[in-house]
């Protein structure tokens, strides 16, 4: 299942995108400093290509005639989810790769800032894959599920901000502030962010909610974020396996 997934995926034209999208914004911010540049670029990569990978990946996945076909192969359907899953993940990661490299070639990175950007990006792939992969699994119907994703993607990167900033100042006269910790930790793209501000020190404003994950969290250091961000994305895949799997029963 792995390979012929990697292989749909790969060769959509669209999936280019990937390659060129790290580059392109790596241009907006050339000669801003290390800190700078990565951070930003990092931040243009929130925004930006959660998009693509929900439009890529959940055509394949939420394809319920597909799966008719395929799960009448000698397959066990959560395991063959779960494989169609990584099978777009490894069609994706060789176009998104060079591009980070070269992202971080505009940039002129040190060794070492490559190294969080490669990271980085590959975080962000594996998270969205992973929600790509859950809604996927609820649903298996193209056009709800890719409406649900993009209503998720506007939900943590458009609204999260505002939406925790309320309630940190709602909280402020009640015991329930485990609420606000709890709604921290459900965006780790946020978290890996201020995770990589203060290891790089960039001087780039933290914003009200880097503040609160600074404060709730305590030292929240890169490796953390970025293991927040990828076991999140792993989690939601095996979940959306396991759903996937007791679906077809």
């Amino acid at each position: 299942m792995t390979p012929l997934f990697l292989k749909e995926a790969a060769r959509n034209p669209w999936a280019s995108g990937l390659f060129l999208l790290p580059p392109l914004l790596a241009l907006g911010f050339t000669g801003r400093g290390e800190g700078v540049g990565l951070v930003g670029l990092y931040a243009g990569l929130v925004l930006l290509l959660p998009p693509l990978v929900l439009a890529l990946a959940l055509p394949l996945l939420a394809s319920r005639e597909e799966w008719a076909f395929l799960l009448g192969l000698p397959l066990r359907p959560g395991r063959a989810f779960l494989e169609a899953g990584a099978g777009i993940f490894l069609g994706l990661s060789p176009l998104l790769l060079p591009g980070l490299l070269l992202g971080a070639w505009v940039l002129g990175l040190s060794p070492k800032g490559t190294l969080w950007l490669l990271l980085s990006g590959v975080g962000l792939l594996l998270f969205w894959l992973g929600v790509a992969a859950l809604l996927a699994a609820l649903l298996l119907e193209e056009r709800r599920a890719l409406g649900l994703g993009f209503a998720l993607f506007g939900l943590l990167n458009v609204l999260y901000g505002p939406l925790v900033v309320a309630l940190a100042v709602r909280l402020q006269a009640y015991p329930l502030e485990g609420l606000l910790t709890l709604a921290l930790l459900s965006n780790p793209q946020e978290v890996h962010r201020v995770g990589l501000l203060v290891s790089l020190e960039a001087p780039v404003l933290v914003g009200p909610v880097g503040y609160l994950v600074a404060e709730r969290l305590g030292s929240v250091g890169p490796l953390w974020g970025f293991l927040h961000l990828g076991l999140s994305g792993l989690a939601l895949a095996l979940l959306a396996a396991l759903v996937f799997g007791r679906r077809d029963r």
